[in-house]
């Protein structure tokens, strides 16, 4: 039968080892032998007992918590970059609390307020509708904040983000390759991609026509809406290239159903590289932007910031590089 309230000494005295031992043992930050371990964590069991993290975090002035904000969870690609995230943060002790935006202003400012009032050490947020003066006003200046995002603010804060014109560029030319020059592009609502794609055509020497971009929801579903829009509206493109993979799956679907073939009368480029991105039908060629690449990245550098560096605010965008698959 567990006893209830038992504290730090009584496990010590109940595995033979010193309170020290007990809280190294169970905060990971030094080593103990595995035996040792083993004695500890059974007389946690058997006594029932339960650090007191928030008294912890009283005394040290830290709750070893971090704040991360994504766009949208139920996109394959955060849950790749949270894991990383997390992944990095645990070594030294940190969790992560991940909220949901949905890309929404309210949600951004609301959540910001909210892990800044419950004393994160830190925040990461992928910065969709905010401007960089903003976040880090709420934010304040004394908490660490690394912003996903897209060059903007860096004198403001630590930022990472992907080189999204090197992957564009690189699927404008692939596509080129091809003999394609009636290319289309749907873009996310607020992506700074469809400005890639417009340098990477007028590069190409191609012209953009008429009703051959659309914005709409970084979702499968905006994908299908964008796509019947486009096919409604004039004659099908050579080729569509999409500001991340599920919009891309949406539009293939609208392709299929209406009869049509890929890659022979339309070929798709997606963006992200998502598992699923592999398993469709045909397998999606796509741009990788490495999500856990990404994650690490910021979490080494707010992870630099919560342990005292005080170096000037670093902007650091990391390579992307087409995939190809059986779509284009």
């Amino acid at each position: 039968m567990k006893r209830m309230g038992a504290n730090i000494s009584q496990v010590a005295a109940e595995a033979g080892v010193s309170p020290t031992t007990v809280s190294h043992a169970l905060s990971g930050k030094r080593s103990v032998s595995a035996e040792t371990k083993v004695r500890i964590h059974e007389a946690v069991d058997r006594l029932g007992y339960r650090p007191n993290l928030l008294a912890k975090g009283f005394r040290s002035q830290r709750t070893h918590t971090v704040g991360l904000l994504v766009a949208d969870i139920s996109n394959p690609y955060y849950p790749e970059l949270a894991r990383s995230v997390g992944d990095v943060l645990a070594v030294d002790g940190y969790i992560a609390f991940i909220l949901n935006t949905d890309g929404s202003a309210d949600r951004e400012r609301t959540y910001l307020h909210e892990v800044v009032a419950r004393s994160v050490d830190g925040v990461i947020v992928q910065a969709m509708s905010l401007g960089p003066e903003e976040i880090r006003h709420i934010v304040g200046d004394e908490t660490p904040l690394v912003v996903l995002g897209d060059g903007r603010g860096e004198h403001l804060f630590d930022q990472v983000s992907t080189d999204d014109a090197l992957g564009i560029h690189e699927a404008v030319d692939h596509l080129r390759s091809t003999g394609r020059t009636d290319l289309a592009f749907l873009n996310g609502a607020g992506s700074a991609r469809l400005a890639a794609f417009e340098v990477a055509s007028k590069r190409s020497g191609l012209e953009i026509g008429a009703n051959r971009t659309a914005s709409t929801e970084f979702t499968r579903a905006g994908g299908v809406s964008a796509m019947t829009w486009m096919l409604e509206v004039g004659p099908p493109p050579q080729a569509v290239l999409c500001a991340n993979d599920l919009i891309a799956i949406g539009a293939m679907d609208v392709i299929h159903a209406r009869g049509l073939r890929i890659p022979d009368d339309i070929a798709v480029v997606g963006f992200d590289n998502i598992e699923t991105a592999d398993l469709v039908t045909p397998r999606l060629t796509t741009v990788d932007n490495f999500a856990a690449a990404v994650g690490s990245a910021a979490a080494h550098a707010l992870l630099g910031r919560m342990l005292g560096g005080t170096s000037p605010y670093e902007s650091l965008a990391l390579p992307t590089r087409l995939v190809v698959r059986e779509s284009a």
